[in-house]
């Protein structure tokens, strides 16, 4: 194989890599870039957890700042709520009692596989 024909493979891997996601756990966030969303993986290994709080749907987290709103999907069964994040925590996203009951799974008090879009 020619050196111009490898370069050309190689590029090619990069751009598959970086515009897909192959995530088998973590948190998924969605990146607005332009016109398009690139999936971007942070948090991994996370989970998407209830931190036991009341009122209306909100989250703590820490890897967003307070005020970022977001969208967040269970994607074991589709369900999704829309919250904004109101402080500070250990985790990557913690929801409150309101908010988790949205999306969770009957009997389970965490989502192992979620999806987080920050909005507008």
């Amino acid at each position: 194989m020619s050196r111009k024909r490898t370069m050309s493979l190689t590029k090619k891997l990069v751009l598959s890599v970086t515009t897909g996601a192959l995530v088998t756990g973590g948190v998924i966030v969605m990146v607005a870039t332009g016109n398009a969303s690139v999936p971007d993986v942070v948090c991994p290994g996370s989970t998407v957890t209830l931190s036991g709080e009341a009122g209306p749907p909100a989250a703590t987290s820490g890897t967003f700042p307070a005020g970022t709103k977001l969208k967040v999907t269970n994607l074991d069964n589709g369900q999704a709520t829309t919250v904004t994040v109101n402080g500070p925590s250990g985790s990557c996203v913690l929801l409150n009692n309101a908010a988790f009951e949205q999306v969770r799974e009957p009997g389970k008090n965490l989502i192992r596989r979620a999806r987080v879009e920050r909005v507008s």
